[in-house]
């Protein structure tokens, strides 16, 4: 169902107004208070993400589209100052107070030291993935020569991330037979700290890599803004695979990519990632506005993002992506069309956010080979 004019423009008002008040409460680090005076305190700084959609009643969803209000805790409204009471309706439009705990960019993976042994590929496997899982998923934590997108990589002072596809850049002056490799800002370019060519690891560090694992070499990405209030469109970074290395241009467990399509509510995706490998899920919401902890350590790196999509995972699969999976290229579940990348969830896994595919092709000036 098309989203309307009046229905952007009321959650665009929302947003600007609640996800500015969660920043200054420091909501994406903040967890369910146990006590109720606690809970009443912080409510007027409950949200992190504004969303739209279907408004769901008693589990179902129904047609009528809503602004959809994020909160860490939902509290009942006899409880609540009316100051704190978030609006049932905005112009008419009703709203849908759904509790989930904020997301993450990256969770913390601890980093191996250089030169540790590597963990036996026959000890990764995917939750809810099927008994027999191809060799480039079980290996996914390992070296892999030729490189296939879905397995683990990072820059060579970060953990350990997804390798998304593989790209060629479409900037003027660069090299167009050139093959590019795609990820996430905070796995390639470590939080926009890389320079050009710094050494990008197959697997990653978290997973063993060392120098010898250096298969690509960091190119460019567009800056992320870590303030909380300026707005993000894209996490993504590119890198240009070394000569005398070949690509498998597929994702290990869904194949080669054919095309690219935009992500719209109900739609059913499927995604391969370094730490819970292939998954299924269903897109939420379509253009969802969210604070995102990009560093769970620093409390400081909170990033706005505008317009991503959510997706929940399918019945089969108890969380969509964790840790590790940043990176992943999300895939329309009946066709091999590219919809996004995946860079953010909470911990439990039980959504994750993505950027539209549009969006990080256009900005990063590339095309999927």
């Amino acid at each position: 169902m098309p989203i309307s004019s009046d229905l952007l423009q009321a959650k665009q008002t929302l947003s600007s107004r609640l996800l500015t008040a969660g920043f200054r409460g420091d909501v994406v680090f903040r967890g369910r208070a146990l006590a109720v005076a606690a809970a009443v305190a912080s409510a007027g700084r409950n949200v992190h993400a504004v969303g739209v959609g279907s408004k769901i009643v008693e589990g179902k969803a129904t047609p009528q589209q809503c602004i959809r209000l994020y909160v860490v805790q939902k509290l009942a409204l006899s409880l609540l100052p009316p100051r704190d009471r978030l609006p049932e309706t905005v112009d008419g439009i009703p709203t849908d107070i759904i509790e989930a705990p904020p997301a993450f960019a990256s969770a913390p993976v601890r980093r191996k030291p250089v030169g540790a042994r590597r963990r036996s590929a026959g000890a990764v496997l995917a939750a809810g993935a099927p008994g027999v899982l191809p060799a480039c998923s079980i290996q996914r934590r390992a070296q892999q020569r030729p490189v296939v997108a879905g397995i683990s990589t990072a820059n060579h002072d970060v953990t350990a991330g997804t390798l998304g596809y593989f790209c060629r850049s479409t900037r003027q002056g660069d090299d167009p037979s050139q093959v590019c490799v795609l990820s996430n800002n905070h796995i390639f370019a470590n939080l926009n700290r890389a320079q050009v060519g710094d050494a990008l690891y197959q697997p990653g560090p978290a997973d063993g890599g060392v120098a010898a694992d250096h298969f690509a070499g960091f190119l460019r990405c567009v800056p992320l803004q870590l303030d909380g209030t300026s707005p993000n469109r894209i996490d993504a970074a590119i890198g240009n695979l070394l000569p005398g290395l070949n690509a498998n241009c597929e994702v290990c467990s869904i194949g080669r990519i054919a095309g690219t399509a935009r992500a719209i509510e109900s739609m059913a995706v499927r995604k391969h990632g370094r730490t819970t490998g292939y998954t299924e899920g269903t897109v939420t919401d379509e253009l969802i506005d969210a604070l995102v902890g990009m560093d769970p350590g620093n409390p400081n790196a909170v990033a706005l993002f505008q317009n991503q999509f959510r997706i929940a995972p399918s019945a089969d699969f108890p969380a969509i992506g964790k840790g590790g999976d940043s990176g992943s290229l999300v895939v329309k579940q009946d066709t091999e069309e590219a919809v996004g990348l995946y860079f953010a969830n909470p911990p439990t896994g039980e959504y994750g956010y993505a950027n539209h595919i549009a969006d990080v092709l256009h900005d990063l000036e590339i095309e999927l080979l």
